[in-house]
Formats: C-alpha cells, sequence, structure tokens
C-alpha cells in the first residue's frame, strides 16, 4: 500500500497506476497498445508482433499507462556514499523492526541520491517484497482467493505470468535470476506470521518450514536453469516437499515466488489481486462508490484530497483533517489496507468517522456511499493577480483529463484570459495516451516523447490542429512524475512554454497493466500484472529516469518537499461545480459536460512561492508576446 489511499475502494497503492475496467472482461487478452491516433514514426525488428498491438480495439486501449506509483529518482550532483549513509543505517534498522513501509523509504531516499549502488538496490528490493507480502495478506480476498486455488490454478497462472515476462518486459532478466528473486520472496513469507494464518497453517511449524526451505534452496543452487520449465519444475518440487513436510498448499507458495518474481523485475513492475485490478480501472476512468477522499495512511491517518460535490465535500471533510475513527474503530494501529476495507462498501451504505481538526477539534461526520466521478483538472480560475492570468490544476492523467483541459480552456477564454499557469505539482501521472492529447493541445508540430522497448521505438508527433495559442506556464515539483513529465518536457523542449518549480521525479518507464485471462482458473489470487514494457525519453532524446524535468526557472529547494501541497489541495476545487459556465464536451470518446466557475481566490500568489515564480515568468511571456506584436 502506497502513502496515499484511494477511498474508492481502498486502493493498493494510488494509482496508476494499474488498470482495472469495471466492465466485461476483453474478449481476447490485451496486454500493450502503440497508439495510432497520432502521427507515429515507428521502427521494429518484428513488424508481425507490432501489427497484432496495432489492432487492438479502443476499450483495449486503457492499459496502458505510465505508473502513479512512487519512483525512484537520482538527484542531478551523485552524492557521496558518506551522504546516503544515514538513510542506510536507518533503513537497515527498521528492517530489524519488521517496519517494511518505512525501511522501503528509507533505502528508496538513498537510491534518489546514489541510483546504481546494488547493495542499495538489494535492500530496497528485500524491503518491497517484505511489504507487500503484508499488504497482500491483509488483503482478505488475495488470501481467501490463494487458499481455494488449486495447483492446477497456480501452474496456469504460472504459465501465463512467464509468457508475458518473457515476451513484454523491457528488460527480462535470466531465468536463473527470476528463480532466485522468486525463491527469496518464499523464503520471506516464511519469516512472516500472518503468512501462515493466512493460509491455515500452525505458526509453530514456522521454525521447521524455515529450516525445510533453506535445505531446499541450498540444493537448488547448484541446478542450471535455462528454461521456464526448468524453473517450473523447481518451484513444483520446492511446493511439494513444503506441502508434504509441513502442511502449506503448493498455491501458496508458487503465488508467493510469482509475486516475488515479478516486483523483482524493476522497481516499478508487480503483481495485482483482485480488488487492486479493479482499483486500478475505478482510478483510471476517474469513476468509483465511495466517498471521495484521498489519505495519507502514514500516522497519523490524514485527508489529503477531497473530490468536489463528494459525500465528503458535502458532510463537511477537507483537506488536513486527521481520520480518528471509522464506524468506532480507531484508525492509529492499522494499516492502509485494512483502513481502505473499513472504508470500502456499497452504494447508499452509510460510514460514520471522526475526524480531528488542524486546530485540534474532534467531530464526528456521517457519510453515504455513492457513486462518484473524480475530475483530474480540479480547479480553473483567473489568478488575483495583473494580466488576468489564468490557472489550471491538473491532479493526475485519467481517461478524461485531455477534454476536461480542453472545457477549462473555453472556459478561461470566455473570461479574456491572456495566458494560462498549469499545475502540476504532486501529479503523479497517469495514461501515456493522455499525457500525448494534452501536450497536442499546445503544439501543433514537433515530437512530443519517445518510447523504446523490446518491440521497437516510437516516436509520437503534435497534430497540426493546436488548439490553444496562450503563452503557458508549468509549476512542477519532486512529486510531479511520468505523464506529467512527458507533457512538461513536450512543452519546455518544442519552446511552447516556461517550466517552474524544481526537478521533477525522474521516472522514464511506462508500464503496461495484464489482466489475466483465468480461462482455466477457478480461482486467481494474481488477476493481473503491472510490467514495464518501455522507457521514455524527451523529445530531444533525453532520459527523464533518474532526472526527470529541469526546470527553466527553479524555485528555492526549501520551498519544495510538498510545502504548499496541502494548502494548493485545499483550495476549492471549481470543477463540476452546479453553478457557472457549460461547457458541451466535443472529445468523441467522452460524452460528458463539464462546468468550471471562474473565479479570483484572495492572496494564494503571496502565499504560494511556486506559483509566485511562474506567474513572474507568464507576465514575462506576455510582456515579450507584445513586444513581438
Amino acid at each position: 500500500m502506497s502513502n496515499n489511499l484511494q477511498i474508492s475502494v481502498g486502493f493498493f497503492g494510488a494509482l496508476l497506476v494499474c488498470s482495472l475496467s469495471l466492465g466485461g472482461e476483453p474478449n481476447s487478452r490485451s496486454h500493450f497498445w502503440v497508439p495510432t491516433s497520432t502521427a507515429t514514426t515507428t521502427t521494429t525488428s518484428d513488424d508481425s508482433t507490432l501489427s497484432s498491438l496495432r489492432a487492438l480495439n479502443s476499450s483495449q486501449t486503457r492499459n496502458v499507462v505510465v505508473e502513479r506509483v512512487t519512483p525512484l529518482k537520482s538527484s542531478r550532483d551523485a552524492r557521496s556514499n558518506y551522504a546516503i549513509q544515514p538513510y542506510v543505517q536507518e533503513g537497515d534498522r527498521l528492517l530489524s523492526e519488521r517496519r517494511w513501509l518505512d525501511a522501503k523509504k528509507s533505502f528508496e531516499k538513498a537510491l534518489r541520491q546514489s541510483p546504481d549502488n546494488p547493495v542499495l538496490r538489494s535492500r530496497f528490493a528485500e524491503a518491497r517484497r517484505r511489504y507487500e507480502i503484508e499488504t497482500r495478506y491483509q488483503d482478505g480476498v488475495f488470501s481467501s482467493l490463494t487458499r481455494k486455488s488449486s495447483l492446477e490454478d497456480q501452474l496456469a497462472v504460472f504459465d501465463e505470468v512467464f509468457l508475458d515476462i518473457d515476451i513484454y518486459h523491457v528488460d527480462r532478466p535470466p531465468y536463473s535470476e527470476l528463480f532466485e528473486f522468486g525463491v527469496e520472496g518464499i523464503a520471506e513469507a516464511l519469516d512472516e506470521d500472518l503468512f501462515y494464518r493466512r493460509n491455515g497453517v500452525s505458526i509453530e511449524v514456522k521454525e521447521q518450514a524455515q529450516e525445510l526451505f533453506d535445505s531446499l534452496r541450498e540444493t537448488s543452487e547448484s541446478w542450471t536453469l535455462e528454461t521456464e520449465d526448468d524453473v517450473r519444475r523447481s518451484v513444483l518440487w520446492m511446493a511439494k516437499q513444503l506441502r508434504r513436510r509441513i502442511g502449506i498448499t503448493e498455491s501458496a507458495i508458487i503465488s508467493e515466488f510469482l509475486c516475488s518474481a515479478i516486483c523483482s523485475l524493476d522497481a516499478y513492475s508487480g503483481s495485482l489481486t483482485p480488488v487492486q485490478v479493479e482499483d486500478v480501472f475505478s482510478l483510471i476512468d476517474g469513476r468509483f462508490v465511495g466517498l471521495g477522499v484521498e489519505l495519507k495512511t502514514d500516522q497519523p491517518t490524514k485527508i489529503v484530497r477531497v473530490i468536489p460535490q463528494s459525500p465528503a465535500q458535502e458532510c463537511g471533510i477537507t483537506v488536513g483533517d486527521e481520520l480518528v475513527q471509522i464506524d468506532g474503530r480507531s484508525t492509529e494501529k492499522l494499516t492502509g489496507t485494512e483502513i481502505g476495507e473499513l472504508l470500502q462498501g456499497l452504494e447508499g451504505e452509510k460510514v460514520s468517522l471522526v475526524l480531528r481538526s488542524p486546530n485540534g477539534r474532534t467531530r464526528k461526520v456521517v457519510a453515504t456511499r455513492r457513486p462518484i466521478e473524480a475530475p483530474s483538472v480540479e480547479d480553473v480560475h483567473i489568478l488575483d493577480v495583473p494580466g488576468n492570468i489564468g490557472y489550471i490544476k491538473i491532479s493526475c492523467f485519467q481517461k478524461t483529463t485531455s477534454e476536461e483541459l480542453r472545457a477549462a480552456l473555453v472556459a478561461l477564454a470566455d473570461e479574456n484570459a491572456q495566458s494560462v499557469v498549469i499545475d502540476l505539482r504532486q501529479n503523479p501521472g497517469g495514461l501515456l495516451q493522455e499525457a500525448i492529447n494534452v501536450s497536442d493541445i499546445f503544439l501543433d508540430s514537433g515530437l512530443i516523447v519517445q518510447t523504446r522497448g523490446r518491440n521497437g521505438s516510437h516516436l509520437f508527433v503534435a497534430h497540426k490542429t493546436k488548439l490553444c495559442e496562450l503563452p503557458v506556464t508549468l509549476i512542477v515539483d519532486s512529486g510531479s512524475a511520468s505523464a506529467a513529465e512527458i507533457f512538461a518536457g513536450a512543452i519546455q523542449e518544442n519552446g511552447r512554454g516556461v517550466v517552474v518549480g524544481v526537478p521533477s521525479y525522474g521516472k522514464g518507464t511506462v508500464q503496461a497493466i495484464v489482466q489475466l485471462t483465468g480461462e482455466t482458473q477457478s480461482a486467481k489470487p494474481i488477476a493481473g500484472l503491472r510490467l514495464t514494457t518501455e522507457k521514455f525519453f524527451s523529445p530531444k532524446g533525453r532520459a527523464y529516469g533518474g532526472v526527470g524535468v529541469l526546470p527553466d526557472v527553479e524555485v528555492s529547494a526549501t520551498h519544495d518537499a510538498g510545502s504548499n501541497l496541502l494548502r494548493a489541495e485545499s483550495r476549492q476545487a471549481y470543477a463540476d461545480q452546479s453553478t457557472g459556465k457549460t461547457i458541451n464536451s466535443t472529445n468523441e470518446d467522452v460524452s460528458t459536460t463539464k462546468r468550471y466557475r471562474v473565479a479570483r481566490p484572495i492572496n494564494e500568489v503571496e502565499e504560494d512561492a511556486f506559483l509566485l515564480l511562474a506567474v513572474q515568468e507568464a507576465n514575462k511571456q506576455l510582456a515579450q508576446e507584445k513586444g513581438r506584436r
């Protein structure tokens, strides 16, 4: 579970990334998509593979995302081992205390400064695997399906997973490494009490199970594993030994092997449980049943986002509130998964919440769950500064983002906006195609992004149909990642606007969501995969990974780390308000109507160093524009 928990269903870790259509399962499995709606120049060593990818229908294209999980980033100037030592020491201490999520964060901080350090990568991978084991077994659906899943079920999933990795992963490791990854995960699962409880095995056999597995593992070290069948037979042998001598089912062992092998591929690939698959598609669609809040689940649990016109907003929940109780149960010792499960529910069900305001006042509210459409364009207004500058906040890149942005720009044009500031702070990314579509609104030529993977290289070029002529200023911070970086890089390197802020995340990879077919399985604890399939590069060929988008005008680093995030998110969002101008949708795929109220919040610029600098740059662009006239 990531820090942010989408309360639609209790998301595994804030999107994006991953996708889950709540509709019917596609007729055929759709792994990846080469977009053909934009002009592209493609080179590939396998034309037949490319043709089959292009044949995917429009409903299948949603499965390509630019992952919204927390990426790793290096600083522009490599730090010495001395600089990262405090993070390493803290991470080691947290590992010894079995605080997996905190240890993962600590090693992640060190990796941002020393991304090529193999020891750090190994420790980060261990902390991540441990945390995901804990998270999986807090998911009641996963545990139930694991117990119900037969050996035949798991072997069918095994074959499908390895086929997907073999064909599509951007840097598939040798089979021997995949085996090592998975075996390490089994060993770590056997060290967790929760693993035994969830699989109906007495914790009293834990030491015996570990000793046996150490012996099995030692035996396997002399084996040569060159094919999938070699790996399959080896894992099956281990699973059968543990079943016969300890009583742990083959299904549980094979499931742990697969989950660990997948998440060890790279920092972003991973397995998806049925609940995670469903949550991902809900987030991409921007539609779910819930309360309409997003939480930061570190203690204390706090509200970081309230969706406009949601049950949460209507009952007075605000950004910065601490969530103290859910239906009488304290959140103090609950995990993110457990909080998500308590907040889940059916349409029409009520939930009682106790909240503590930033001023310390405690209050109780009762909210009713209902279907929610979460906008990705959250805030549209004219800034209270000279120059009639429009402001737009884009929180993520979901399938409606480009359409919402068009409506927002029309609303600002009606107010005679002379330029526009687009705020991408803490935007974790989303759909690759929407990053391209949004860039296309401001560009009439030039390259938007390049992607390179095992199935070829692809160039995505702007149409000659630029919709917005206004000068553009973008705001980015260290929370701007993935699809947000594609958009910012396209604007910057095509000379279309100015980027203000601090260096962005620096993710640089594309993930695809693969839903397992399940044609022969009656129970699938692993329902989907999140696989890294490509790396993406700026229009000029610069790698984003580990570097990010470097702003044209940089804000002092002391203002970063989300210092203005809560203030920015606490502003009243203006999307989908009941009053204001009605903008009719023109997107062929989305037949919705958006309403925006254009207002002038007071003193927001003076309180926000990022926004203040963006306004200054916007005025410079306006002055240059007038000079050219």
